[in-house]
């Protein structure tokens, strides 16, 4: 699949976000350690930097990849380059010398905040880049939400295996219940748009449901301290990981241009 670069990144990177900005929402309640967020933003920032270096396989030439800049302002996808870009320096500093903890604390933890900001700015940025008026099944309201829907899910549990586990949780539960909520409405927009591409992606889209139904299950009972296994969570992570990724492919299994 060509687009696997572009699924693996959209995953990966929002989910990295979304737990450091978590992570960082935790500590400023007092529900997480110092250690706690050290480790968990470090770990955050490098399954984040993984999905950016996957998605440079999906770069014909490499050397061209500077030209993306100059669309800045107007253009979503330079926006989104420039956007990871800085979050990916503010998060990986901050991240780094809270880890090796050699002084400077209250710097790191503002640089963090920034880093936090431009996160935020990142989920905006994601899914405007793929609202394709030339392709009718994204251009529609719910490409917007089953992306920012991800940092939840995925970055949630994430989060919650590095101890957020209250606000994790909770977070991650939300992100699925609102899209196991909304699947049956955003089917039936990408049937209007193009029935045989929609019906093609039922198997994936089922899939990613039957994960997050389980997913939600352990969210539950961590939200209720019924769970506080570390080992369970990391393992709800990669679940709700591998959902997320079933639920892109079918979405770039939908590009058409009609002609």
């Amino acid at each position: 699949m060509h687009e696997l670069p572009l699924v693996l990144f959209t995953v990966l990177t929002q989910v990295g976000v979304g737990a450091f900005i978590i992570l960082y929402l935790s500590h400023k309640l007092s529900t997480i350690s110092d250690r706690q967020l050290a480790v968990g933003l470090f770990c955050s920032v490098i399954i984040f930097g993984l999905g950016v270096v996957l998605a440079s396989f999906h770069l014909g030439q490499p050397l061209r990849a500077l030209n993306v800049f100059h669309g800045i302002g107007r253009s979503p996808m330079s926006n989104e380059v420039l956007l990871s870009a800085l979050f990916g320096a503010c998060a990986g500093l901050s991240a780094l010398g809270l880890l090796l903890d050699k002084g400077g604390k209250g710097l790191f933890n503002l640089l963090a905040g920034v880093a936090v900001l431009l996160g935020v700015g990142f989920i905006i940025v994601v899914p405007m880049v793929y609202r394709i008026e030339t392709v009718p099944t994204w251009a529609n309201s719910y490409t917007t939400l089953v992306m920012i829907l991800t940092p939840f899910i995925g970055g949630g549990v994430l989060a919650a295996t590095f101890g957020a586990i209250r606000l994790g949780s909770a977070l991650s539960a939300l992100g699925i219940i609102v899209a196991l909520a909304v699947r049956t409405g955003y089917i039936n927009a990408l049937s209007f748009a193009n029935a045989s591409l929609a019906t093609a992606q039922e198997s994936w889209f089922t899939a990613q449901s039957a994960i997050l139904a389980i997913v939600l299950v352990f969210c539950v009972a961590g939200l209720f301290n019924r769970l506080t296994s570390k080992g369970l969570f990391a393992l709800c992570t990669c679940m709700a990981i591998i959902a997320e990724l079933l639920g892109r492919i079918a979405f770039y299994n939908l590009w058409v241009i009609p002609m």
